[in-house]
C-alpha cells in the first residue's frame, strides 16, 4: 500500500517536467454498432493432463483459468454491441465463447450502463451493471483482443483469468490523469460470496519521441466459501470426466500493482512498445478441505515484462513472466489440507514463462501468429509452439 501511494506521489511530482495528452472533448462515449472478434491456434503439446484438472502447485486456481490444450481449438470469440443513446450514454451487451475441453457455448458475459459528464476541464463517468474490471489492463483477458493466444501466469493465478462481477465505476479524467474505483457485489471468483473494491489512478504523457501510460491500482475483497468451481458439472474427455474437489477458501484478499507502457517512434516508420507489470496479491483467512481446515497466510508476487517492435504489417515480440508463490498453511491438519489442495509445492519451484511472437497484419481485419513458449511450471519444463489467426470486424 505504502508503495503504491509513493509511486502515485512521485507522478504528481515529476509532471511538470512531461507534456501531457489530453482526450478530445469532442470524441464521444461510445459509437452504436457490433464488434466481433475471433482467435484460433493449433498447438503441438499441452502442458496438462487432459484426464486431471489443471493445479499450478502453491497457488489457489479458480475463476476461468482452464489449461490450453493441443491440436487445433477455438481460444474465444466474442462479441461485443454497443448502442449510443447520445454522446455521453449508452449500453453494452457482449457475448463470448470459448473452445476448450471440446465444448463451444455462446453466452452473455458483460452487460452495463454508461454516463458521462462534461466539464470544462474534466470528464466524469458512471458505469453499472455485470462487466469486466478496468483497474489493471491484467485484470481482463482475451485470446481474440490481446496481443498473445495465451493469458498470463498473473492472470491465471490472481484473477481466474478475468474479473468479471456486477457493479458500479465512477471514473475522473482531468487533463492527463485519470482517477477510478469500482465496487464489486462479489459474484466473482476472486471475491465469490463477498464483495470487493478497487482504486487505480493513471497518467499519460509525451516524453520527446515516447507516449507513455503509467497506473498503479489497490484492490481489498473479502471472501466466503470460494471454491475452484472450474470443473463443476465435470468437463469430458472421451470417457473420463474431470471433477474439482470441495476445498474452500474464506478470507480477505488484498492486491496492488503498477502497470506502465511506453510506445517509441523509431528507424524505418517503426514503433518499439515497451510494458512492465509488478503485481502483489495476498490471502489471509482458512482452507477447509474434507472437514479438515487450516489458516492460510501467502504472499503471490509477479513481474511481467514484455516488448513488441511493429514495422507495417510485421511486429516480433517478446515476453518473461515470473511469479513468486509463498504459502503458509497452519493448524493441526495444515499438511493434510495442503497435499488435499494445490497450495502444495514440495519442489518450491515458481511459475516462470518466456515467450517469443511473431505477427503479420495481413490488414485491420485478420491478423496471423505465431508464437513459441518456454515454461516451468512445479517441476515440468515445456517447450511449445503455438500458430493461429485473429478475425476482428465492426458494424455499424
Amino acid at each position: 500500500m505504502k508503495n503504491t501511494l509513493l509511486f502515485i506521489a512521485v507522478l504528481a511530482i515529476s509532471q511538470a517536467a512531461i507534456s501531457h495528452e489530453i482526450s478530445s472533448d469532442e470524441a464521444p462515449l461510445i459509437e452504436t454498432g457490433l464488434s466481433v472478434y475471433l482467435s484460433y491456434s493449433y498447438r503441438d503439446k499441452a502442458y496438462a493432463d487432459p484426464d486431471t484438472d489443471w493445479q499450478i502447485p502453491g497457488a489457489l486456481m479458480g475463476g476461468e483459468a482452464l489449461p490450453i490444450e493441443d491440436d487445433v481449438a477455438l481460444d474465444d470469440a466474442t462479441a461485443d454491441y454497443r448502442y449510443a443513446f447520445s454522446a455521453d450514454n449508452g449500453i453494452q451487451l457482449s457475448a463470448e465463447a470459448h473452445g476448450a475441453h471440446g465444448e463451444t457455448e455462446f453466452k452473455f458475459a458483460h452487460y452495463w450502463y454508461m454516463h458521462q459528464w462534461r466539464f470544462d476541464d474534466k470528464k466524469l463517468r458512471l458505469e453499472a451493471g455485470k462487466m469486466f474490471a478496468a483497474f489493471s489492463p491484467h485484470a481482463n483477458w482475451h485470446a481474440s483482443q490481446d496481443a498473445y493466444s495465451e493469458a498470463s501466469l498473473s492472470g491465471d493465478i490472481f484473477w481466474g483469468r478475468s474479473i468479471v462481477d456486477t457493479g458500479i465505476r465512477g471514473s475522473v479524467q482531468y487533463e492527463a490523469w485519470q482517477y477510478g474505483a469500482e465496487f464489486w457485489q462479489g459474484h466473482s471468483w476472486l471475491a465469490d460470496n463477498g464483495h470487493a473494491v478497487d482504486i487505480f489512478a493513471r497518467y499519460s504523457g509525451i516524453y520527446r519521441k515516447a507516449k507513455f501510460t503509467v497506473g498503479a491500482w489497490l484492490l481489498s475483497a473479502e471472501t466466503e466459501k470460494r471454491r475452484d468451481t472450474r470443473y463443476f458439472g465435470g468437463h469430458s474427455h472421451g470417457n473420463v470426466v474431470v471433477t474439482s474437489n470441495d476445498a474452500y477458501f474464506s478470507g480477505d484478499v488484498l492486491a496492488s500493482g503498477i502497470d506502465a507502457q511506453m510506445d517509441i517512434a523509431t528507424a524505418w516508420n517503426g514503433i518499439l512498445r515497451i510494458d512492465l507489470s509488478l503485481s502483489q496479491l495476498e490471502n489471509d483467512g482458512i482452507v477447509v478441505e474434507s472437514q479438515r481446515q487450516a489458516a492460510l497466510d501467502s504472499k503471490y508476487q509477479s513481474v511481467q515484462l514484455g516488448a513488441a517492435w511493429r514495422r507495417g504489417r510485421h511486429e516480433v515480440a517478446a515476453r518473461y513472466e515470473y511469479l513468486s508463490l509463498d504459502n503458509s498453511l497452519s493448524g493441526s491438519a495444515a499438511i493434510l489440507v495442503g497435499r488435499g489442495t494445490s497450495l502444495d509445492n514440495p519442489e518450491g519451484v515458481d511459475p516462470e514463462r518466456a515467450t517469443l511472437s511473431y505477427r503479420f497484419h495481413y490488414n485491420p481485419n485478420l491478423s496471423l501468429r505465431s508464437e513459441w513458449v518456454d515454461e516451468t511450471v512445479a517441476n515440468v519444463s515445456q517447450q511449445r509452439w503455438v500458430a493461429g489467426f485473429v478475425l476482428r470486424g465492426f458494424f455499424e
